[in-house]
């Protein structure tokens, strides 16, 4: 006995137009596709039309991280990296295990 698909053709015909009128598909876009009548009947959540996307090829944008305040989740390297470029310098990895914080103030005294 065949398994019987989840996503009809007439499913993926919507997930495909929904991303291509948006050039991709991102978590809202999935979510409201998500509480399309068909896909509620098939119990087919924002999470499984972002992997069925992901399946079919279909550009997918994550979500960028950020902060509580806002602000775009910066790593220590990526911090240590640019106070290199500010001082014109290499070899400063170890700098990596200093506070973040601290790592935030000197880079923006360099800047």
């Amino acid at each position: 006995m065949a398994k019987e698909p989840k996503y009809t053709s007439a499913m993926t015909a919507v997930i495909k137009e929904v991303s291509d009128a948006n050039e991709g598909l991102d978590l809202s876009l999935c979510e409201a596709i998500a509480e399309r009548p068909e896909f509620v009947a098939a119990e087919i959540s924002a999470r499984g039309v972002v992997a069925k996307a992901r399946t079919m090829g279909l550009p997918y944008r994550k979500a960028e991280k950020v902060t509580k305040s806002g602000e775009p989740v910066l790593r220590k390297e990526e911090l240590v990296l640019a106070i290199e470029r500010s001082l014109n310098l290499q070899g400063l990895q170890s700098l990596a295990k200093a506070d973040k914080q601290a790592l935030r103030t000197l880079a923006a005294a360099l800047a």
